[in-house]
């Protein structure tokens, strides 16, 4: 059985902007319909199977299985590199435990995936890292 990774908790990249450079998260859904919301004073919780947001606007909720992306977006409407395509799935990895152990050095993600226990897990690709959980 094919393992699901997801992106959860961060993504690190030297070099590439922060967060904190980009005032709007953008939520796209399975039918591209897209929800901007303000990063100020923004919370995520996921409680079952939604996506629950707060900020200082109020709260909005998405339903995780009708999440395509998220991405950050900058006050002129340029849109930041997609999270999830930051770190190359083809191109070879190391993997640690979130302590920081190394659990190998793998070809690619897939084949990192086929091999990999439930746990969360640090990906890293050069000087992109990722932190991914899997179920």
């Amino acid at each position: 059985m094919k393992k699901i990774l997801v992106l959860v908790v961060a993504v690190v990249c030297a070099g590439i902007a922060q967060a904190a450079d980009y005032p709007y998260l953008v939520f796209v859904n399975q039918s591209n319909d897209t929800t901007a919301l303000s990063v100020t004073g923004m919370t995520l919780k996921v409680n079952e199977n939604s996506l629950m947001v707060t900020n200082t606007e109020g709260i909005v909720n998405f339903t995780l299985t009708d999440l395509q992306f998220m991405q950050f977006m900058t006050e002129d409407g340029q849109l930041a590199q997609r999270l999830d395509n930051i770190l190359d799935a083809n191109a070879p990895i190391d993997v640690y435990t979130i302590l920081g152990v190394k659990v190998g050095h793998y070809n690619s993600l897939p084949q990192a995936a086929g091999v990999l226990g439930k746990g969360s897990y640090v990906i890293t690709n050069g000087k992109i890292s990722q932190t991914i959980v899997v179920k």
